[in-house]
């Protein structure tokens, strides 16, 4: 058994049964043991599972091409971006990257912040961002950065999805909390703890649960939005994650949530084996992420798909210039091909991943902003 697994118990054993979003705070984030900061998380084509920046650098540097025109838009100085998460620094090397490349003015006058808890992600950030010194610095956390502190852009990929949530099902006409606790020594599930009064006021535009419906809540990504924009001044937010606005997210056909671990590419719906060692995540709720933006004085500029938001800035003109390049059609090449169409077309990560696009302390500047996209493939999204 390991050691994390004895900490929960000895928690569970002295304080009674554990929240959900207790547990995963444990699980994914313990100091010493947790996936996310022990070195364990393996993320990658060949480890537990991959990201978008993961797949092809297409990615990064369409996500540049949107920064240019943030900072264009934010006027002189110093342009900041900040990514929350930001793991090994993958999207941040690629970003940084196609700036110098491309828009050399802008990468000069950018500093990039690379938020990250996990130690072992910090060494292979520093190895690989070592190119850009100057124009890199790492925080720990938000806070770190300090109130109206950004003027820039605060980037949060794949990252939502991994803050602990809370979960609940609907028996006997009400929502009652699914708690982790203790029977013969393993830890199991139950619903047999106090009322849950906040989540039931989580769901109070909702009627038509049906028996036995399990959802997943989480505050914590709110509470995240609103960090956000403590720390930015001015400029925007970008948020890409899986998930789905709420109508759709807790629809009837879900009836188990959307929770799911991860470990070696393998999903399994069993939170409590290899504790540390996996993944767990949930979708994403857009529109609560909308509500507490509203509510922090974030303006919503755009909501779609991760494929529409890459076509709006310009992936297909990096993919006819990434075709139009490659004149002998090598294996490696035309998969090349493929991994960059595999972030933007339907039925891949480009449908499955959403973007909200938030903006704070801009008004006019807004109009003509966002551009107009040379196709649509969201259809019903946006």
């Amino acid at each position: 058994m390991s050691p994390l697994t004895e900490i929960i118990k000895d928690e569970i054993a002295g304080s009674g049964p554990m929240k959900f979003d207790r547990f995963m705070e444990l699980a994914l984030y313990h100091p010493g043991y947790g996936y996310y900061t022990s070195g364990g998380a393996r993320i990658g084509k060949e480890r537990d599972y991959y990201t978008s920046p993961c797949v092809h650098p297409a990615f990064g540097e369409t996500i540049a091409r949107f920064l240019v025109k943030a900072a264009e838009t934010l006027g002189g100085g110093e342009f900041t971006v900040a990514e929350p998460g930001a793991g090994r620094g993958l999207l941040a090397s690629d970003i940084l990257s196609s700036l110098r490349e491309n828009a050399p003015g802008v990468y000069s006058r950018t500093s990039y912040v690379v938020i990250e808890k996990s130690p072992a992600a910090i060494r292979e950030a520093e190895a690989l961002l070592g190119g850009h010194r100057g124009h890199v610095r790492f925080a720990e956390s938000l806070d770190a950065l300090g109130a109206e502190s950004v003027t820039g852009a605060l980037l949060s990929n794949e990252l939502m999805d991994a803050l602990p949530f809370r979960r609940a099902r609907f028996e006997g006409g009400r929502l009652r909390e699914i708690l982790v606790t203790l029977e013969d020594g393993r830890l199991i599930e139950t619903t047999d703890g106090p009322p849950a009064p906040e989540i039931e006021r989580y769901f109070a535009w909702k009627d038509d649960f049906v028996e036995g419906q399990e959802v997943e809540v989480n505050p914590g990504s709110a509470e995240y939005v609103k960090d956000i924009a403590r720390v930015l001044k001015k400029g925007f937010a970008l948020t890409i994650d899986y998930g789905h606005l709420r109508e759709e997210l807790f629809g009837p056909d879900r009836m188990k949530g959307t929770y799911k671990c991860i470990y070696r590419h393998t999903v399994s719906e069993d939170p409590y084996a290899r504790i540390g060692e996996q993944d767990i995540t949930a979708h994403v709720d857009f529109s609560l992420l909308v509500r507490a933006g509203e509510e922090a004085g974030l303006r919503e500029v755009k909501y779609t798909t991760q494929g529409q938001f890459l076509i709006d800035w310009g992936v297909l003109e990096i993919l006819e210039r990434e075709s139009s390049t490659k004149k002998d059609k090598e294996l490696r090449e035309v998969k090349a091909l493929s991994a960059i169409k595999s972030l933007f077309l339907p039925g891949s990560m480009g449908h499955s991943f959403r973007a909200l696009l938030q903006a704070k302390g801009l008004g006019r500047e807004l109009e003509g902003f966002y551009p107009e996209s040379p196709l649509t493939i969201s259809f019903g999204v946006t």
